[in-house]
């Protein structure tokens, strides 16, 4: 009954794939049911560095347009992250800079290997730390930054290689 919403929904998402929707989606949904609870949505902010009030979660889920005060369908999360996608699109420059900030814990202007590997994590991506050295080389293959024999990511590094996916 929601399919041929959903998909105008998804036709409206210019910036980002279904497949990305989707699986940015099961990020935030913990189960099976099919939506995102007020639990998951909480938990997965808070996962990332954002931790929200219960006030704060029920306008997010009032603001995805849900009847329900305690979830968020897959198409009502499309319409959320359109929606956002297109303000996140007017400044890129901060969105790679918050992006950055997320994996730069100690604050420190690098990514480093262990701030990489908790970074990736945190959305899911367990990778030994041979796996996270491989991701450091990969991304620093063109640089002749001296940060090479540091192995570590400054931002104008992460910012390139973030973007090397949207140009």
């Amino acid at each position: 009954r929601g399919g041929p919403r959903a998909k105008t929904k998804m036709d409206d998402a210019d910036a980002m794939s279904e497949s990305t929707l989707r699986e940015a989606f099961s990020f935030f949904a913990k189960d099976d049911s099919g939506s995102i609870s007020a639990e998951d949505l909480k938990e997965a902010m808070k996962k990332m560095g954002n931790a929200l009030t219960d006030a704060e979660v029920k306008d997010i889920i009032k603001e995805a347009g849900s009847t329900k005060t305690n979830s968020i369908t897959f198409a009502q999360f499309t319409r959320l992250m359109t929606v956002g996608a297109r303000a996140i699109d007017q400044n890129e420059d901060d969105v790679v800079r918050t992006a950055f900030e997320l994996f730069n814990k100690k604050g420190d202007g690098a990514i480093d290997a262990k701030e990489m590997q908790e970074g990736l994590a945190t959305f899911g991506m367990t990778l030994t730390p041979r796996e996270t050295d491989l991701v450091i080389a990969e991304a620093t293959l063109t640089s002749t930054d001296a940060t090479l024999a540091n192995k570590v990511i400054k931002f104008d590094l992460f910012k390139k290689v973030v973007s090397m996916d949207s140009h």
